[in-house]
Formats: C-alpha cells, sequence, structure tokens
C-alpha cells in the first residue's frame, strides 16, 4: 500500500492506511464527539500542553479548519481516527501537516491514544507503519513539537528515533507556569 500519491508536485498521505491491528482513516464530523473525549482525557498527562489550549473545540475545528502552520494550507493537514480492526472501537487520533517546513517534511501535530491503550505498543505500531510508508513516498524527515515538561512523551519520540532536536521555542525562564517545546526530528 502506498501511503501517498502525488498531487500537483506535494506528496499526499492516504485517507486509510492499517497497521496489523488498527486502521487509520480520516476523521469526519461524526467522529468528533469520541475523538474530543479523547483529546479531554489527556488532559492527565502533565505538562504536554498550555492548559489554556485545550479548547472544547479542538477536535471540531481541526476537521472543520486544520490546525495550520503559518501560510498553511487545509488540504495538506489530516485528523485520522485510530480504530481497532477487530472491533471498530475509536481508540485515538493523529494530526499531521505534509510539507511544513519543506515538502520532504511530515509534521505530526498531536498523536494520543485513550488511556486504556496507553504503554500497550499501539503508539509504536502506529509509527512504525507511518515512517515505512512514508519513506516510501518520498518523505525525507518525520518532525514534531514536545512539551519539555512533557517526560513520558519525550522518552517516547526519542525511544522512537527523533534523536535531533531542531529547535526549542517557549519561555525562558523556568515555572509552575511556564512552558517550552523541544522541536525534534527523525531522518527517514
Amino acid at each position: 500500500m502506498q501511503i501517498s500519491e502525488q498531487v500537483e508536485n506535494k506528496l499526499f498521505m492516504s485517507q486509510l492506511w492499517e497497521t496489523e491491528r488498527m486502521s487509520i482513516k480520516d476523521a469526519n464530523l461524526q467522529d468528533v464527539d469520541r475523538l474530543q473525549e479523547i483529546y479531554t482525557q489527556s488532559r492527565s498527562t502533565e505538562g504536554w500542553t498550555r492548559a489554556d489550549e485545550m479548547t472544547a473545540d479542538y477536535v471540531l475545528k481541526g476537521i472543520v479548519e486544520g490546525h495550520l502552520p503559518p501560510d498553511g494550507k487545509k488540504e495538506c493537514f489530516s485528523i485520522q481516527l485510530i480504530s481497532l480492526k477487530n472491533s471498530s472501537e475509536i481508540i485515538g487520533f493523529i494530526e499531521f501537516y505534509q510539507g511544513y517546513p519543506d515538502k520532504e517534511v511530515l509534521y505530526i501535530g498531536t498523536l494520543l491514544l485513550s488511556g486504556d491503550y496507553r504503554y500497550k505498543s499501539y503508539g509504536q505500531e502506529i509509527m512504525s507503519k507511518l515512517f515505512t510508508e512514508a519513506n516510501e513516498s518520498g518523505f525525507q524527515q518525520v518532525r514534531l513539537g514536545v512539551a519539555l515538561k512533557n517526560w513520558q512523551g519525550i522518552y517516547f519520540w526519542t525511544k522512537l528515533g527523533f534523536d535531533r532536536i531542531i529547535k526549542f521555542s517557549g519561555d525562558k525562564v523556568f515555572a509552575k507556569d511556564s512552558f517550552a517545546m523541544l522541536e525534534l526530528g527523525k531522518t527517514l
């Protein structure tokens, strides 16, 4: 299965792809409530995002408008739900932007799994398949941002080979309410 197709000299991810245990496909308006529930559950992961960025319409906005980088285009953004093959239960979602900051880069905005499916290798399985397919489709690098206070996230992503710090952004002084991000990269 080819995870992308060449459209107007840009790479585009497939609307549907699979791993051994999961199906991943573009989310639609019928999926908003379940995906927002998973997003809201993620508040229990200390420091993964700024508290003021946790909004009640995050998923709806992602499906309708997209979470875009500066000068971004909606057609390059995807929010895809993750469901179990054996039951069709929605267990998470992934967001990515294709071609930011360069055409050959796939930028992961969010990967969230419901609490019951964390620490059971689902995230690794998704990312392993994504890396393979993205590489075969011509992407040369995958990037993402991870909050500096999100130790679990930093551990997860570095374990998957995100071993290059592209940049640091955020508050310059450490405090309980300060926030900073590392942008990490992985060459495919």
